[in-house]
């Protein structure tokens, strides 16, 4: 390209593939994280309005007893919001999301792409425990029309909703907001005048639910930690914050979140559920209570979260099948996917054995998250062991890191034995705890015994641009030079896609010999990675295009 040329800014190709992709596969440019902390918390409150945790709440307390489930409730908000703290606030200052955040903290590039499943199984996980809440709703008020229609059809409306990603979010989650505060204050006032029901604050059931699984606090704590999952999503939102507001937008995304969640919607869920003569189901007593007009408000309930729901999923699902498959329609396309999979869930009433399902599923996802924070926290930090440099880009990173690998299948081989019943009632229980323990203690060791050898591979496709360092996005506290104002000197075109991004996507590839971007990087089959091949290291060869910003 000669200086006659002027790059077009990635805005300036497609302002709606940009909203469809929402950088799902890549890091978040500089130019686009212009989103304020107001904005970006409507469309995670939107996750802790959902239907599911008036459900929660109210089953804990019919099992367990208010005094437990407040004490569990403050216990969990305190543990997810402070993961969900340090991941967002490396999200913020990187432009990384959560997968992309665990290459570089101990899984390397393939190693990470199995997490995202376990990450994407907990959205389809609660696309249905949502979807079969509102179809209960529909049915109660129609039971003429079959649930399983009802079921189909759901799964189907949420497709076109999350087409557009973070942008359709945001304007669906503020549009909705007053209209669900309105109802939920509705339903306040016909549960405070409702003359049945036990009193809240001192319920005790007579007989706690299976004593044998341990004390009841401790039962109630297993299954709060069963939507840990929320920390990493609020990972995956908070990439869009400017660099400047990454600690504010960590508090707000982390802390706020994971509190109002849990200490006042799920504890309002046990108090709606007592009022309303033990109904755990607000499909069901919301219906019985305002008719139609609860119908409408599980509707448009249900319609927030699950759009966060099914969003969520297809960002996994398409940086799974990109490593993996190199396989990479548009984040867009994995919607369906994740829709299918809810729906398939949906028909198979996983709503009916939720607090099970929760304890299980966090003995996965705990495994990995604590391996991520324990490579953050004490690898990078305190130990100083591992790099503070998050890399992402396949040309960056090895196909497979044994510090958060190794610590992922340690975790699980010793806590899955538990959470399929080896020690009984009480080992399920356990399972998830033990999982997370596990994960943390190990990765430390695993990066001592490794001399973090897998962290920075050798490699001669560098950065091109001349404010990182040749590999890697730059120490998490020094990368406010990445948040530096729009100028057209600051793109390159990728010499596969032919698509514009910023200097920081690219990589000087050898095998093609240009600038590519990391997705056409982490996508192509047949370089078999010649940026790492001994012949190429010796004699230090690289592509030969440019190490600074193009005019």
């Amino acid at each position: 390209m000669t200086a006659a040329h002027v790059l077009p800014q990635p805005g300036q190709q497609d302002k709606w593939a940009e909203r469809r992709e929402d950088y799902a596969l890549r890091r978040v440019p500089a130019s686009y994280r212009k989103w304020s902390i107001f904005s970006l918390a409507g469309v995670t409150l939107g996750v802790a309005t959902a239907m599911f945790f008036l459900t929660f709440g109210g089953e804990l307390v019919l099992a367990y007893g208010t005094g437990n489930v407040i004490i569990a409730m403050i216990l969990g908000a305190v543990i997810i919001g402070s993961i969900g703290y340090v991941l967002t606030r490396i999200s913020a200052a990187t432009g990384l999301d959560s997968d992309l955040i665990t290459r570089g903290a101990g899984f390397g590039f393939l190693g990470s792409a199995y997490t995202s499943l376990i990450y994407t199984f907990n959205f389809v996980l609660f696309f249905a425990f949502e979807g079969q809440i509102m179809a209960s709703a529909i049915h109660a008020y129609w039971p003429s029309v079959p649930i399983s229609l009802i079921f189909v059809l759901i799964g189907l409306v949420f497709i076109p909703l999350t087409w557009f990603g973070i942008t359709t979010l945001n304007w669906l989650m503020w549009v909705t907001a007053p209209i669900y505060l309105g109802f939920l204050a509705w339903t306040i006032v016909l549960a405070a005048t409702s003359h049945t029901g036990a009193a809240f604050w001192s319920y005790m059931p007579k007989s706690v639910t299976a004593p044998s699984a341990g004390p009841a606090l401790l039962q109630v704590l297993a299954a709060a930690i069963g939507l840990i999952s929320m920390a990493p999503g609020a990972a995956d939102v908070g990439r869009f914050l400017p660099t400047r507001k990454r600690t504010s937008g960590a508090i707000a995304l982390g802390y706020v979140l994971m509190f109002v969640t849990l200490c006042v919607l799920t504890v309002l869920g046990g108090w709606f559920t007592l009022r309303f003569n033990n109904s755990t189901n607000p499909g069901v007593y919301l219906a019985a209570k305002m008719g139609v007009w609860g119908v409408l408000f599980v509707i448009i309930t249900q319609i927030r979260i699950n759009t966060t729901n099914v969003y969520s999923g297809s960002l996994a699902y398409a940086n799974f099948f990109c490593r993996v498959f190199h396989i990479t329609p548009g984040r867009q396309y994995w919607v369906i996917l994740t829709s299918a999979i809810g729906t398939a869930l949906m028909f198979g009433n996983v709503l009916g054995h939720l607090n099970r399902v929760l304890t299980f599923e966090a003995t996965f996802i705990t495994a990995w998250l604590f391996a991520v924070v324990s490579d953050v926290m004490v690898n990078k930090k305190l130990l100083k062991i591992s790099p503070l440099n998050f890399v992402y880009k396949r040309a960056h990173t090895y196909k497979y890191n044994p510090v958060g690998v190794g610590a992922l299948v340690v975790a699980l081989a010793v806590a899955l034995p538990f959470a399929f019943g080896a020690g009984g009632d009480l080992g399920k229980t356990l399972a998830p705890f033990i999982s997370g323990a596990v994960a943390f203690a190990v990765a430390p060791i695993l990066a001592l015994v490794t001399h973090s050898r897998f962290y920075l591979p050798e490699t001669v496709a560098h950065n091109i641009d001349p404010a990182l360092p040749e590999i890697g996005t730059g120490e998490i506290d020094n990368v406010i030079a990445l948040d530096r104002a729009d100028s057209e000197n600051a793109y390159e075109i990728c010499v596969v896609c032919k698509q514009t991004f910023e200097l920081a996507e690219f990589v000087a590839c050898p095998f093609h010999n240009g600038a590519l971007c990391s997705v056409c990087c982490a996508s192509e089959s047949s370089c078999k990675e010649v940026c790492k091949s001994e012949e190429l290291l010796q004699i230090g060869s690289s592509a030969s295009v440019p190490t600074g910003a193009r005019a």
